[in-house]
């Protein structure tokens, strides 16, 4: 009765915080796509962030996108068996149109990222939502590889070390039955330069995940003190330790996977303390369930 009892308070909070915009969502720009009370995406509500905001929710993700540095503030979703499947990847990068059509509109000299923009900067178009975390239709693949889904990753960080704790989050899915809540994003407390044709895309100099993992039958009211967790930030590095200067350098560095153990992300493991003070994010629902 008392778990009922608190499920029920807990909706009655969601749906609060979502219908109470002005205090809210002081900072969020606009909300394009799925009305958020309906994304299950979301843990309670969205994160805050003063950073430049423009919401972008859709069944496969929740993503706060920053205008002024072209990457998201974070980007949120649920992970679990039923979003895996047979589609394979896509491999489709494209222009977020929906983003596209309301820069175009409304802001000046601000418009969507082109996949072409980081051509020649030695970066990945590093996924925040995987694309191995849809695979459950084509569609819902493709639409992890809209650009406002992407930051600027060195080789290492994207195929190796980021991908490593990737594949660990389905493994858990799919070996231990579980259900898992994410969220990720951009760090920028070192100035590593921007990129695209007007070097303004930002290159974030740490990547940031948090993990709530749950039993396959929960969900976000079931996160208490006791929820397991993973929480990460990773440095945006060569494999050879060393941080990408402002200027891409004549020859990409290259990376070798046979040196690398599947583990290897465990050493970056943090807390969500250190994640909101080094991104200047608040996850304020987080702190209020595991009271």
């Amino acid at each position: 009765m008392k778990k009922v009892q608190s499920k029920f308070l807990l909706s009655c909070v969601f749906l609060s915080t979502i219908l109470l915009q002005t205090n809210a969502f002081a900072e969020v720009e606009t909300v394009i796509g799925a009305p958020l009370n309906k994304n299950e995406s979301l843990v309670l509500e969205i994160p805050k962030t003063s950073a430049p905001e423009i919401i972008l929710s859709r069944a496969q993700y929740i993503i706060s996108y920053n205008k002024v540095r072209r990457t998201p503030n974070w980007a949120a979703w649920k992970l679990e068996i039923s979003n895996m499947g047979t589609s394979g990847r896509s491999n489709d990068f494209a222009v977020d149109a929906d983003l596209k059509n309301y820069l175009d509109k409304n802001s000046t000299n601000k418009t969507a990222v082109d996949p072409e923009d980081y051509r020649g900067s030695c970066f990945d178009r590093g996924h925040q939502t995987p694309s191995a975390d849809r695979t459950d239709t084509e569609a819902n693949n493709q639409v992890t590889f809209l650009m406002s889904n992407m930051i600027p990753q060195t080789a290492y960080l994207n195929r190796i070390v980021w991908e490593h704790l990737e594949a660990y989050s389905r493994t858990l899915v799919k070996l231990q039955k579980k259900k898992l809540y994410i969220v990720a994003g951009p760090i920028y407390d070192k100035d590593l330069g921007a990129i695209g044709p007007e070097k303004d895309i930002a290159v974030p100099s740490k990547n940031f995940k948090v993990v709530f993992i749950l039993n396959a039958d929960q969900d976000y009211a079931d996160i208490n003190a006791s929820t397991e967790r993973i929480a990460v930030i990773m440095p945006n590095i060569y494999q050879d330790g060393t941080t990408p200067g402002k200027n891409a350098p004549t020859v990409c560095p290259e990376i070798d996977t046979t040196r690398e153990n599947k583990s290897d992300w465990e050493k970056y493991k943090t807390t969500i303390d250190e994640v909101e003070k080094l991104s200047g994010i608040t996850f304020s629902y987080v702190h209020n369930l595991i009271k």
